[in-house]
């Protein structure tokens, strides 16, 4: 029987936190899970609370970092975003609003959930300034477009094509310039 590696741990717990919520995140079910003894468990980790910690740093890496560092290799802005939707697509939304929950009852994940979504915005917000919009403009419009994703998520968990399609056509939209409003009348009102 091959050996259950710390990596194995972690990712059973991550397929437990999706299908169970942080409820299933005990000894005895990634033991069960993986076949192994709870010898094996602490071998790897001092206690459930080093997993949990190790768990929600797996998270971030695989959510967070990782499709990031993918982005950052297209050069361009518009390279980087399309790379970062390409693999944010292929993430497990199921497992982000897993953590979401969690981080409702749990200060160790909402913190951890806090770091990620600001993270997120930061980077979005800066793709924005490459695109030549002002700092504030850039954060508004990363707000905006990560609350849609945010949203797209809860309504679409398995995030299909379509919705896919969809949830990009409404962000393009969101990134454009609004028009200029019309000019004022005598009273001061605007014409619509």
């Amino acid at each position: 029987m091959a050996r259950t590696s710390r990596e194995d741990w972690l990712d059973q717990g991550l397929e437990l936190l999706r299908d169970g919520g942080e409820g299933a995140l005990t000894i005895e079910g990634l033991c069960a899970r993986l076949g192994r003894t709870k010898g094996s468990f602490y071998h790897h980790f001092q206690d459930m609370a080093a997993f949990l910690d190790a768990l929600l740093v797996r998270w971030e890496e695989r959510s967070t970092s990782a499709p990031i560092h993918h982005a950052e290799a297209g050069g361009a802005p518009d390279g980087r975003r399309q790379r970062l939707s390409m693999v944010v697509r292929s993430l497990d939304g199921r497992l982000d609003l897993a953590v979401r929950a969690w981080a409702l009852r749990d200060e160790r994940a909402a913190a951890v959930l806090r770091r990620v979504d600001a993270r997120r915005v930061d980077y979005l917000a800066s793709l924005h300034a490459c695109q030549g919009r002002a700092r504030d403009a850039a954060t508004l419009l990363a707000r905006l477009e990560y609350a849609a994703f945010i949203g797209a998520q809860v309504l679409f968990p398995d995030l299909s094509a379509e919705s896919a399609r969809a949830l990009d056509r409404a962000l393009e939209l969101l990134a454009v310039d609004p028009p200029a409003l019309p000019p004022k009348t005598r009273r001061g009102t605007r014409r619509l």
